[in-house]
């Protein structure tokens, strides 16, 4: 009979890994490897579990290492997953103690461990984890039944998973479009991944301010950049200023080139997708619909290019600043033509942020996954990268975001008695080495219709 699952997400792995970094982040590492160790054992003795680390495993945009300017991309990719790693004993030690006891884990790739889609990356993990499994495992991202995964073994996904048990498990990532590529079957160009606009900016920007918070890029809006660089005098300002505009020309680079998706890759897009839906048991109508719910990459349209790098507010003061001092020349007054014109600019803006909804990572997704529930017939549908633990339901869906585990949160499904289906879902946190249950749900029945097996629908890069 198959186990229960176990879910954990974004637990950012490495991030302290780079020359600037605030303390407190250096003490958040200490404290994973204090605690993972407790957390998977306390499990343990609970088992057997099929382990499901639901994307943002190892943070690769955020590890930076000595010497590795001229390292291929892959190889660069193997060399951060050691020195993660390394960095991290106890997690390892703690994944390798449950893989013995016989329990299984799944990794569903995120948007900060994309590199998990390089086969190489995959076969370094696998043989940290698990020293004495064949290889095979990671060789490939396909898995038809989750319930024929073996004691002590490690899988991978990409994109989706798809239970006929009545649950659909994926990051999320691909529903924000700073996080997202096109293509989604279609990753590399040249040998390498495509960068997605939030990896160039933490790379060129938030890398490499330790005075910003770790989570600013997802909550921050423009303005709140401005205040937060204001803050800390003029000094600093110029140094912001700088540096986001050698971000604000890497992210046009992107768009220009990599960002975007040539033919050969909606090609190869477009055949691995057909292959996706045939395997999932779904009709390519319902991929499709997945792929219109997801608002574009920003790295391919000019609108999100512009609201991403702030520079539609620049244009904006620009533009109308100089047709005030057009306007002002002809009476005589450029300086007031220009300072009304520019005054202007900055009243317009003001009224679109006042009308602006706040982003909020965590109720998009909250939406998004009662629609993945409709397309799909599915009536759970798991999901992280928002860091913020749910559990909600929206008519006949259930939503459950595993949330951060640095924060303790997490998720267990429980099987009915056959095994069959998904029977309930809990939010729980981990704290001062002890569960706390937050929220406890039913699943309903799935809907007619579904694969008599599971399918992870993913095909090697």
């Amino acid at each position: 009979m198959a186990s229960d699952l176990l879910l954990i997400s974004d637990l950012h792995l490495g991030s302290h890994l780079k020359p600037r970094m605030r303390g407190e982040s250096v003490h958040l590492a200490s404290r994973i490897e204090d605690v993972f160790g407790r957390f998977m054992d306390h499990y343990q003795r609970q088992g057997p579990w099929q382990l499901v680390i639901n994307g943002d495993f190892i943070d690769f945009w955020n590890v930076e290492l000595a010497g590795s300017a001229n390292m291929p991309a892959e190889s660069l990719a193997v060399a951060r997953l050691h020195a993660v790693l390394d960095a991290h004993p106890n997690v390892e030690a703690g994944l390798q103690d449950f893989l013995t006891a016989g329990n299984s884990v799944l990794f569903v790739t995120g948007n900060h461990d994309a590199e998990l889609l390089y086969p190489r990356v995959r076969a370094a993990l696998v043989a940290r984890l698990t020293p004495a499994q064949d290889q095979s495992s990671s060789r490939t991202t396909d898995l038809t039944n989750l319930a024929a995964l073996g004691a002590g073994r490690i899988r991978f996904v990409r994109w989706f998973l798809r239970d006929p048990g009545g649950a659909w498990i994926e990051h999320g990532h691909t529903f924000d479009p700073s996080c997202a590529t096109q293509a989604l079957l279609s990753p590399t160009r040249g040998g390498e991944l495509v960068q997605t606009v939030a990896e160039v900016a933490t790379r060129s920007f938030a890398s490499l301010m330790p005075e910003i918070d770790y989570d600013a890029p997802d909550k921050f809006s423009g303005m709140d950049y401005v205040r937060w660089a204001l803050a800390r005098g003029w000094r600093f300002v110029i140094r912001v200023v700088l540096l986001y505009l050698r971000t604000a020309g890497r992210i046009l680079a992107l768009w220009a080139g990599p960002g975007r998706v040539d033919r050969e890759g909606k090609q190869i897009h477009a055949a691995r997708l057909a292959k996706v839906a045939a395997n999932a048991g779904l009709q390519m109508s319902a991929l499709t619909a997945l792929e219109k719910m997801a608002p574009p990459p920003t790295a391919t349209t000019v609108a999100g290019l512009l609201g991403i790098t702030f520079l539609d507010h620049v244009l904006l003061v620009l533009a109308l600043g100089t047709a005030g001092l057009v306007a002002g020349r002809f009476v005589g007054m450029w300086w007031l033509g220009t300072l009304v014109g520019t005054a202007l600019a900055v009243v317009l803006l003001a009224r679109k942020h006042r009308r602006k909804r706040p982003r909020n990572v965590a109720r998009d997704m909250l939406e998004v996954a009662a629609g993945v529930g409709e397309v799909t017939g599915v009536p759970l549908v798991l999901m992280g990268h928002s860091h913020h633990g749910s559990l909600e339901r929206l008519g006949e869906v259930v939503y459950a975001n595993s949330g951060s585990w640095l924060d303790g949160s997490h998720l267990v499904v429980r099987r009915d008695a056959s095994g069959d289906r998904f029977a309930s879902v809990e939010l729980r946190r981990w704290r001062n080495g002890g569960v706390l249950a937050l929220k406890q749900m039913d699943v309903p029945q799935p809907r007619a219709g579904l694969p008599s097996e599971l399918v992870a629908t993913v095909v090697p890069p």
